[in-house]
Parts: structure tokens; C-alpha cells; sequence
């Protein structure tokens, strides 16, 4: 079976994610920090933000496309540990989507409507909904980080360098995304002091630009007669 065309399909996924996630990255920095509950609620109304999650709410299935490919490259090592990455990978898939499209349909666009009808007494109502929303997000993303940790954690054993010295940059992009996720879970959720700070939010960009590319490079260079004879032993 020739998969050239789907590995390629993945790899131009993968480079349309980091345009994406750079235009994420302009529109955070294109409006100020929200000095109040209020003022963010009605920046996530924003024409430019409200692209911007549509464009990540869409750019979520094509991440689960990109897992699939990598998941299914994995399994001619085995087939079992790939099966139960693409498991683990498809719970942080459904939690991202309950996520976004909550945030998206709720927060950005249904609760500014409200709020810019209201009067005082009822807006505090409305702000306290979108922070008991924030409150929410931040406990499921517990549940979303972990669970593509493991993803991240069985794929990383899985591939071997020895079949092909390509894997070695799939192994680095796996390693990277390792060492993200735990310092996620515990800057965010464990209170870990010295991972706590804007440095993680500095070089998110420069590390999604370095995995995703190395992602996309690796999908390229995988040798196809390698894993079709992989698949047949």
C-alpha cells in the first residue's frame, strides 16, 4: 500500500498548523492585557480573535489527522502501544473540542451579546458565568494535558532510530512535547514555583515552529519500502 500521499498530506497539515499558531500568536499580541473580567470577555468578540479560534477549532482535527499518520507509522513496531497512543491521543482530541467550541459558541459569542444588553446587575451575573467557564477550562485541561502525555510517552518508546536514523527527529519532537507537558502540569497544577512565569508563554511559538516543522520534515523523509516492509512481518 503506498502511503507517500498520505504522509504527505500530513506534513502540509503540519506547516499550515505553525502559520496558524503564528496568526495566534499576532492576535495575542495585538491587544493588551484585559485590565477586568469584563474587558476580556468582550475582547474575545473581537472579528480577529473569533478567526482565531475558528481557525484553532479547525486546526484540532487536522492535528488529529497528523497523530493518526504518526500513530499509524508506529504500528509497523507495534501495532498494540500505537493502537493505545492514538487512544490516549483521541481523548485530548475530544476535551480540545468540548473546549473550544464551549469557549468559541459560549464565551465569545453568545455571553458579549448578552452582556452588551445588560444592566449592571444582570452583567455581573454574565461575568460570573464566563469566570466560572475559566475556572472549568483550567480543571479539564488537567485531564487533556495528561492524556496526550501519554500519547507523547508511548509513541517516544515505540520509535526506533535503528530501522531508520530519521526517527531520531521524531523522537526529539516527541522528547520536546514530553518536557512541555510536564511543565503544564506542574507549573500549572502541582505549584512548581520556578516553571511558573512568562517564559513558558515567550518561547511557545519558536517551540511549536521547531516540533511541527520537525514533524512535517520527518513525514517527508520517512522511508516508504521501509514501512511497507515493516507492516508485512
Amino acid at each position: 500500500m503506498n502511503f507517500k500521499n498520505i504522509r504527505l498530506g500530513a506534513a502540509i497539515v503540519a506547516f499550515l498548523y505553525i502559520a496558524i499558531q503564528a496568526f495566534q500568536h499576532y492576535v495575542f499580541d495585538k491587544f493588551p492585557e484585559p485590565a477586568s473580567a469584563a474587558e476580556e470577555l468582550q475582547q474575545g468578540n473581537h472579528p480577529l480573535h473569533l478567526i482565531r479560534s475558528y481557525l484553532m477549532f479547525g486546526a484540532m482535527f487536522g492535528l488529529l489527522y497528523i497523530r493518526y499518520v504518526i500513530c499509524f507509522l508506529a504500528a509497523m513496531y507495534n501495532r498494540f502501544w500505537s493502537i493505545l497512543a492514538f487512544i490516549c491521543y483521541f481523548i485530548f482530541f475530544l476535551l480540545e473540542i468540548l473546549l473550544r467550541s464551549t469557549e468559541l459558541f459560549y464565551a465569545q459569542l453568545f455571553l458579549p451579546k448578552l452582556a452588551r444588553a445588560a444592566n449592571s446587575d444582570d452583567l455581573k451575573i454574565i461575568i460570573d458565568k464566563f469566570q466560572t467557564f475559566q475556572s472549568i477550562q483550567s480543571a479539564l485541561y488537567f485531564p487533556l494535558i495528561l492524556s496526550a502525555t501519554c500519547s507523547y510517552a508511548i509513541l517516544f518508546f515505540i520509535f526506533s532510530p535503528v530501522k531508520q536514523k530519521v526517527n531520531w527527529l521524531i523522537k526529539f519532537v516527541l522528547g520536546v512535547d514530553l518536557l512541555r507537558s510536564f511543565w503544564r502540569l506542574l507549573s500549572d497544577y502541582f505549584n512548581v514555583k520556578w516553571l511558573q512565569g512568562n517564559l513558558y508563554s515567550q518561547i511557545y511559538l519558536p517551540l511549536v515552529i521547531i516540533t511541527f516543522g520537525s514533524i512535517g520534515i520527518w513525514l517527508l523523509k520517512f522511508r516508504e519500502e521501509q514501512m511497507q516492509r515493516g507492516l508485512k512481518m
